[in-house]
């Protein structure tokens, strides 16, 4: 059964990719599957330049943008979006 927490980050990921961009899960996350854990939250790499990111999600701050680095506020949980 898919977790509130991954659903939110695999719509993030959906809607990167439909947007035609290329997205994938990175950092921790990636680690805790594959250890067979439960991931905290969700770190997402693309190709989407910050100001793409932010054009395609409604509720975003842009803390980290000079590194291109985009926060994605989506069902109570934050994603980076890099």
């Amino acid at each position: 059964m898919v977790q509130p927490l991954e659903q939110s980050a695999r719509s993030i990921v959906k809607r990167l990719q439909d947007a035609g961009h290329r997205a994938l899960y990175a950092g921790g996350c990636v680690r805790d599957m594959l250890r067979g854990v439960a991931p905290h939250d969700y770190d997402i790499a693309t190709d989407a330049t910050p100001e793409q990111v932010q054009a395609l999600f409604r509720r975003t701050m842009a803390i980290g943008a000079h590194f291109g680095v985009i926060n994605v506020l989506k069902d109570g949980h934050d994603f980076q979006v890099a």
